[in-house]
């Protein structure tokens, strides 16, 4: 991979987390807000939106200011992964709950369904996979990366590498 190829990918994946983090941001926060100072934990997701979000936040921040560490991409990619695998367990055990609670008979109709019927979560569902798909080329693929995975920045290689 060439080097504007992997900045193209960086700017695309980095743009996708923070689309995806500021949607759960949105979603989680005021849930936050009003189920911690009440005690309430019968909804997971304002707890699990808001830390990992913001862990988002970070990872990209730390990509754009020159981090080019494949443990950085794949990090960034599975939180990604997580989320959209969390929107698919959720929906298909009813909202909650470790094993589908109702008869599903098309399992990825069902995720799709519920993704027609809600735009916000369409568009994190596909900032989701579109970022990990350009941060998993990354990983993979990065000129700048080491491969012993300890990564190197921009300018050149960091002190672990030396």
């Amino acid at each position: 991979m060439d080097d504007r190829t992997a900045s193209v990918l960086r700017v695309l994946g980095v743009q996708a987390a923070l689309v995806s983090a500021a949607i759960h941001l949105i979603e989680g926060l005021p849930r936050l807000l009003v189920y911690l100072p009440i005690g309430q934990f019968a909804d997971p997701r304002p707890y699990l939106f808001v830390p990992s979000a913001l862990l988002l936040v970070g990872l990209s921040t730390a990509i754009v200011r020159g981090a080019r560490h494949r443990r950085l991409y794949s990090l960034t990619a599975g939180v990604l992964l997580a989320y959209t695998v969390g929107y698919a367990w959720w929906h298909l055990t009813d909202h909650g709950g470790l094993v589908p609670s109702h008869e599903v008979t098309n399992p990825v109709g069902e995720v799709f369904a519920h993704l027609a019927g809600d735009p916000i979560a369409l568009v994190a569902f596909v900032a989701q996979l579109f970022g990990a798909a350009c941060l998993l080329a990354l990983f993979v693929a990065d000129p700048h990366t080491a491969d012993s995975g300890a990564g190197a920045t921009a300018d050149g290689p960091t002190a672990v590498d030396e």
